[in-house]
């Protein structure tokens, strides 16, 4: 399966190719982009379909949520883009900083695996 998506900057914004028209990318590019977009949308934004999104407000921002809930939200969000089979997420908090970063490996249904960070 083909997957296909709007190329984004570094800022998460569209742009054009070397023709001037909107700048594309395929997989597995395109699977690890789409897959960010829809970790980092929160819960009740999309407004078609209000149960797609992480619980930020709800249950981790401003929260102690423990890395094992942000790895299995991460995880569930991203296996519900239909293209994606398999999605593992492990996130680790600074203690000094109270920072939280990972990783994310991603399978899609070609079989080819893919590496999100955060």
């Amino acid at each position: 399966m083909l997957t296909k998506s709007l190329l984004l900057t570094d800022q998460w914004d569209i742009t054009l190719d070397d023709s001037g028209s909107m700048a594309i990318t395929a997989n597995p590019y395109a699977v690890a982009q789409d897959v960010a977009c829809a970790c980092s949308t929160f819960l009740g934004e999309p407004w078609y379909d209000t149960t797609l999104g992480i619980p930020y407000y709800e249950r981790i921002l401003g929260h102690w949520p423990g890395t094992q809930l942000i790895n299995t939200k991460m995880a569930t969000e991203a296996k519900k883009l239909p293209y994606v089979q398999a999605a593992f997420c492990t996130t680790t908090v600074g203690k000094a900083d109270r920072l939280a970063s990972g990783v994310m490996t991603i399978t899609d249904q070609n079989n080819i695996t893919s590496t999100v960070v955060f």
